[in-house]
Protein backbone atom coordinates (compact mmCIF):
# COMPACT_ATOMS: atom_id res chain seq x y z
CA UNK A 1 0.00 0.00 0.00
CA UNK A 2 0.95 3.64 -0.25
CA UNK A 3 0.62 6.27 2.48
CA UNK A 4 -2.09 8.02 0.45
CA UNK A 5 -4.28 4.89 0.73
CA UNK A 6 -4.09 4.73 4.54
CA UNK A 7 -6.33 6.49 7.03
CA UNK A 8 -6.11 6.78 10.80
CA UNK A 9 -8.20 4.03 12.42
CA UNK A 10 -8.04 1.75 9.38
CA UNK A 11 -7.35 -1.94 10.00
CA UNK A 12 -4.66 -3.59 7.91
CA UNK A 13 -2.73 -6.82 7.70
CA UNK A 14 1.03 -6.92 8.07
CA UNK A 15 3.51 -9.82 8.38
CA UNK A 16 2.84 -10.29 12.13
CA UNK A 17 -0.96 -10.12 12.01
CA UNK A 18 -3.65 -7.47 12.10
CA UNK A 19 -3.06 -3.88 13.17
CA UNK A 20 -4.77 -0.52 13.42
CA UNK A 21 -3.24 2.50 11.70
CA UNK A 22 -2.41 5.13 14.34
CA UNK A 23 -0.52 7.66 12.23
CA UNK A 24 0.65 7.99 8.62
CA UNK A 25 3.86 9.72 7.46
CA UNK A 26 3.40 10.40 3.74
CA UNK A 27 6.83 12.06 3.43
CA UNK A 28 8.58 8.79 4.34
CA UNK A 29 5.79 6.42 3.16
CA UNK A 30 5.62 4.84 6.63
CA UNK A 31 2.90 4.27 9.19
CA UNK A 32 2.68 3.88 12.95
CA UNK A 33 0.53 0.83 13.62
CA UNK A 34 -0.71 -0.92 16.76
CA UNK A 35 -0.94 -4.71 16.82
CA UNK A 36 -4.44 -5.73 17.88
CA UNK A 37 -3.28 -8.69 20.00
CA UNK A 38 -0.46 -7.26 22.10
CA UNK A 39 -1.04 -3.51 21.51
CA UNK A 40 2.62 -2.91 20.61
CA UNK A 41 3.17 0.05 18.32
CA UNK A 42 5.73 -0.02 15.52
CA UNK A 43 6.71 2.13 12.54
CA UNK A 44 6.53 0.14 9.32
CA UNK A 45 6.93 0.89 5.61
CA UNK A 46 3.52 1.21 3.96
CA UNK A 47 4.61 -1.33 1.34
CA UNK A 48 4.46 -4.03 4.06
CA UNK A 49 0.79 -3.30 4.81
CA UNK A 50 -2.15 -4.94 3.06
CA UNK A 51 -5.69 -3.66 2.97
CA UNK A 52 -8.11 -6.39 4.00
CA UNK A 53 -11.72 -5.40 3.23
CA UNK A 54 -13.11 -8.31 5.27
CA UNK A 55 -11.79 -6.88 8.54
CA UNK A 56 -14.44 -4.98 10.44
CA UNK A 57 -14.55 -2.75 13.51
CA UNK A 58 -14.53 -4.26 16.98
CA UNK A 59 -13.15 -7.65 15.97
CA UNK A 60 -9.85 -9.00 14.69
CA UNK A 61 -11.58 -11.81 12.82
CA UNK A 62 -12.88 -12.26 9.31
CA UNK A 63 -16.57 -12.46 8.55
Amino acid sequence: MQASQLKKGMWVEYPQGIAEVIEVDPDHNTALIENLKDHKRIHIPCSELTDEPQLHSGCGDYY
